[in-house]
C-alpha cells in the first residue's frame, strides 16, 4: 500500500473530478472518450464533450505516458494506481500543452504531495525533442506526434516523411465542421439564412455544403439542426454519395447504411422515384435509423435488417458499401480509436469487409453493369487498396474513375489510379477512401 506521501490526497479533491472521472473510466472501458464524456456530461453543461481536457489528454497519451515515465525518477509507471496516474497525465498535458504555470496548478490542486510535485518539475525540463531523436525515425514520429507505432510505420510505408508527418499533426488537430440544408423538408432553400451567430462559407469544389467557420455550437442548438431540416455532414461522406452518383427512377441498395446520413442524401438525389433499401447487420442500429429517418424525411426509405454478406435484395442498379472499419479516418474527433488499435482488430475488420465484398459480387456476378462504391473511413491500404486488388483478383469486375476530386490510391497497388484518397491535412474532411466497381459483361 502506498504511503501518504507517494499518492496524491484525494479528500476534498472536486476541481476536475469530471476530468479525472473520464480519463479513470476510460482505462477500464471499451468505449470512446467521446463516448464516456456524453454519459458524464451534465444538463448544466451539454457541451462538455466537445471541449474537455480529457479529450486532448487522449489524443497525446502515448507522448505524456512518455514524458511521465522519464519524470517519475525511482518510481514506477507500472505501479501508479489509476488515479494518480492519470492526474499526473493530466497535469503534464495542462503544464506542458496548455502552458499552464504550475504554481497556478497548485493552487487549483492542493492536495499534489511534494513527491509528484517534484515529479511534474523534471517533467516541465524534460527535452522530448533531444531524446526521440537518438530513437529510429518510427519511434520518433509516434512520440513526437502521438500516434501508434503500427500507424506510423503503415504511413511511412505508404507515402513521403513529409507527407506522413502534416497528417500526423492533422489528426491532432480540431475537425472541420460543414453544413448542409436538408432538401427533403419544404422551405430548404432559407434554412441556411435563418441561421443567426454563425459564420458559413461555400465549398469551392463540393457546392452544396457551407464550411462552418465559426459558430458551431449556434448549429447545433437551433431548431432547425434538431429538427432535421439542416445536417452537419463531413464532406467525404458527401464525396462517397456523388462517387455512386444516384438518381431518380434507379434501385438502389445502402448496404451498410445506419445511422444513415448517406442514405438521407441519396434520397435526396432519387427525388422520391425509385427504389432505396437500407441495410444494416445490427437490429438496434436498424431501429436508431428508422427513428432518424423520421426526423430527416425519408421514410419512404426501406430499412431491413439483413446480412450484407449474404445479399437479401438481389436487383439494385447501384450498390454502397461503406464498410465497417477501423475508423482511422476520424482520429480528429475521435483520438481514442488510435489507442484502441491493434492488428488483431484490423485484421477482423479486414475479414467482415472481404466477407460483405464477396458476399454481395458474387451475388451479382449474372448483373453486369451494376455499380459499386466500395468506401472506408480509413488511412490504412489494408482495408481499401488492398481489399480492391483482392476483389479483382476474385471477381469478374472493372474499376470506374469515381471522383474528379482527392488523391490517387497509394503507389504499388493495381488499383492504384483508378481508387481515390482523401485525408484531412489535404482536403479539410474526414481520411477515406473510395473505389467504384462494375460488374462486367
Amino acid at each position: 500500500m502506498k504511503s501518504k506521501d507517494q499518492s496524491i490526497d484525494r479528500s476534498n479533491h472536486s476541481a476536475g473530478n469530471e476530468d479525472l472521472e473520464a480519463l479513470i473510466r476510460y482505462d477500464e472501458s471499451r468505449l470512446s472518450m467521446k463516448s464516456l464524456l456524453r454519459e458524464i456530461q451534465t444538463a448544466s453543461d451539454s457541451q462538455y464533450h466537445s471541449r474537455s481536457l480529457p479529450l486532448s489528454v487522449i489524443r497525446y497519451r502515448n507522448t505524456i505516458d512518455y514524458i511521465l515515465t522519464k519524470s517519475l525518477g525511482q518510481l514506477d509507471f507500472n505501479e501508479l494506481n489509476s488515479f494518480d496516474r492519470n492526474f499526473l497525465r493530466l497535469a503534464i498535458y495542462e503544464l506542458r500543452w496548455l502552458n499552464v504555470n504550475l504554481d497556478h496548478f497548485k493552487s487549483k490542486y492542493p492536495q499534489i504531495t511534494s513527491r509528484y510535485e517534484e515529479v511534474l518539475k523534471r517533467s516541465l525540463v524534460f527535452d522530448l525533442d533531444a531524446t526521440v531523436r537518438k530513437l529510429p525515425l518510427v519511434n520518433q514520429y509516434s512520440l513526437k506526434y502521438s500516434h501508434p507505432s503500427f500507424i506510423v510505420q503503415t504511413l511511412l510505408d505508404n507515402m513521403s516523411s513529409e507527407d506522413c508527418i502534416h497528417l500526423l499533426k492533422s489528426n491532432n488537430s480540431s475537425r472541420v465542421y460543414y453544413l448542409r440544408p436538408n432538401k427533403l423538408h419544404e422551405g430548404y432553400s432559407t434554412f441556411i439564412n435563418s441561421l443567426t451567430g454563425v459564420k458559413l462559407e461555400p465549398d469551392s469544389l463540393v457546392p452544396e455544403i457551407y464550411r462552418i467557420n465559426t459558430g458551431i455550437d449556434e448549429v447545433v442548438k437551433s431548431a432547425l439542426f434538431r429538427e432535421g431540416k439542416i445536417l452537419i455532414q463531413d464532406k467525404a461522406s458527401i464525396l462517397v454519395v456523388n462517387a455512386l452518383d444516384p438518381h431518380p427512377g434507379q434501385k438502389v441498395w445502402d448496404a451498410c447504411a445506419a445511422p444513415g446520413m448517406k442514405t438521407q442524401l441519396i434520397a435526396e438525389r432519387m427525388k422520391g422515384h425509385g427504389c432505396l433499401v437500407a441495410s444494416d447487420v445490427y437490429p438496434h442500429r436498424v431501429k436508431m435509423a428508422r427513428e432518424l429517418s423520421k426526423k430527416l424525411n425519408t421514410e419512404h426509405t426501406e430499412w431491413t435488417h439483413s446480412d450484407a454478406t449474404r445479399p437479401e435484395f438481389r436487383d439494385a442498379d447501384k450498390i454502397l458499401i461503406d464498410a465497417p472499419c477501423t475508423s482511422t479516418g476520424i482520429l480528429q474527433s475521435y483520438p481514442s480509436f488510435k489507442w484502441r488499435l491493434n492488428k488483431e482488430a484490423l485484421f477482423a475488420l479486414m475479414a467482415i469487409q472481404n466477407k460483405i465484398l464477396d458476399g454481395i459480387l458474387s451475388a451479382y456476378s449474372e448483373r453486369p453493369g451494376t455499380e459499386i462504391v466500395y468506401a472506408t473511413c480509413s488511412i490504412l491500404p489494408h482495408e481499401g487498396e488492398s481489399q480492391i486488388d483482392s476483389a479483382l483478383e476474385r471477381h469478374n469486375i472493372e474499376l470506374m474513375d469515381p471522383l474528379d476530386y482527392g488523391d490517387f490510391g497509394y503507389p504499388k497497388f493495381k488499383c492504384t489510379q483508378k481508387v481515390r484518397r482523401v485525408f484531412p491535412h489535404k482536403h479539410e474532411c474526414s481520411g477515406f477512401f473510395i473505389s467504384r466497381l462494375r460488374i462486367k459483361h
